[in-house]
């Protein structure tokens, strides 16, 4: 066991760097691309649309990286994915037709999701049981960071040019390195997850509810925010700063809230989240050009934060509802209804956006907030709580690997490890 806590130590350090690197492109890529939409002369819908792509590409990665992963290996496939979005991110510089740059954002989707499935296996074959908390929260905490740093670059740079996508595909194209230079072992890829989309609801409505409210929210905003920043009038500089703060929101506020969950019921205090969120909404649609900016920065990072809440705390209550057996594949089913999410939002918030201004999107978000309120209510009143069985995990919604190395895999398996016995199994 020494020797393995040994070489977790250093080797968890390059598939970490990598995910950095990328996540700092793809926060700079992200701010920008609705900006440069627009600045080409797209509208919300046409945002909409290309944001929808990569999502759906997204999904789709989650759920068929794994077979193209193991038919050529991983640092292999991590190479390709790497290299891949790179290239195509370049590629939006000639001034592609819609339906082209639809195509481009789903396979830089897809590769996403590969990018990450790589990772994660590689942190869960490096990682000892011990450290795995640990890991996972450094692991969300560098991503988080590096996507807010990767935003603040994108103050100054022109999106109508072609500065922001050859930077973007720098940082892609450098997460190769630490991954590729670096020997650390090959990591192990798990079975492809089963999709069930159904068992995921019947185990836990509210909780698969929770889930979709964040991709179709939180996730659609990232697209949506920058347009409203614009119709507001606000300069570039004050977009992408407010547009941070929501992703630092976001990162920070998730622990303390979880933190909070353990000791109250969760399904009263996503319920109480639901319209207070509602509530935060509300005032953004009182929010002009005169308002100022440090009230901007509260309100951004208080939206960031619960909007994203409901997606960690979905998957605790609905891992409070299932047998420990059940874990990973509920879990990665939960993080393809987010992703669903994703991908339907943003296409039907645009479609609000192009046609009532982008404050409309305030709207959808509070429309949505109080139905989910609502349904949380009604399951309070239909089924009695079961209390808080397993401790709340801030975990990313990268790939569904992630699942198959995080501390819950622990909790589980090491009580029933016999001596001499590998825990590295997972769940029972």
């Amino acid at each position: 066991m020494t020797e393995r806590s040994d070489i977790s130590r250093w080797s968890i350090a390059s598939p970490l760097a990598g995910g950095a690197l990328h996540s700092a492109g793809s926060g700079l890529f992200h701010t920008l691309l609705p900006l440069r939409l627009v600045a080409n002369g797209y509208g919300a819908d046409a945002v909409g649309l290309v944001v929808m792509a990569e999502g759906a590409g997204f999904l789709v990665g989650c759920i068929g990286s794994v077979r193209l992963i193991r038919s050529v290996g991983e640092v292999r496939a991590y190479a390709a994915f790497s290299a891949s979005s790179a290239v195509l991110v370049l590629a939006l510089g000639a001034g592609p037709e819609l339906a082209v740059m639809m195509a481009i954002q789903a396979v830089v989707g897809f590769a996403n999701a590969g990018q990450a499935v790589v990772i994660e296996s590689w942190l869960n074959a490096m990682v000892p049981n011990a450290g795995r908390g640990r890991v996972l929260t450094l692991y969300v905490l560098i991503l988080g960071l590096f996507y807010g740093l990767g935003q603040l670059l994108a103050r100054n740079i022109a999106p109508a040019g072609d500065a922001m996508l050859m930077i973007t595909a720098a940082f892609y194209a450098l997460a190769l390195v630490p991954v590729t230079a670096v020997w650390v072992g090959e990591p192990q890829l798990h079975a492809p997850i089963g999709v069930d989309l159904l068992g995921a609801f019947r185990t836990s409505p509210l909780g698969t509810f929770a889930c979709l409210l964040t991709g179709l929210i939180s996730s659609t905003f990232s697209s949506i925010g920058p347009l409203y920043g614009l119709e507001l009038g606000f300069t570039q500089d004050r977009i992408v700063i407010l547009m941070a703060a929501a992703a630092l929101g976001a990162l920070f506020l998730q622990f303390p809230l979880g933190y909070l969950s353990d000791r109250l019921d969760r399904r009263t205090m996503m319920l109480w989240l639901a319209v207070v969120l509602a509530g935060v909404c509300s005032i953004f649609l009182l929010v002009d050009a005169g308002t100022p900016l440090w009230a901007l920065l509260i309100l951004f990072s208080v939206f960031g934060g619960i909007s994203e809440i409901f997606y960690p705390l979905g998957l605790a209550h609905a891992n409070d509802r299932a047998s420990a057996s059940q874990f990973v594949s509920l879990s990665s089913n939960l993080l393809l209804i987010w992703a669903l999410g994703g991908t339907v939002g943003p296409a039907v918030a645009a479609t609000g956006v192009e046609h009532l201004g982008a404050q409309s999107f305030f709207l959808y978000a509070i429309s949505l907030s109080l139905a989910f309120a609502a349904f949380a209510f009604w399951r309070q009143l239909r089924q009695p709580s079961i209390g808080t069985r397993e401790e709340f995990v801030v975990y990313p919604q990268t790939s569904p690997a992630v699942y198959e190395w995080g501390p819950h895999k622990e909790i589980v398996s090491m009580p029933e490890a016999q001596p001499g016995e590998s825990t590295e199994g997972g769940r029972p």
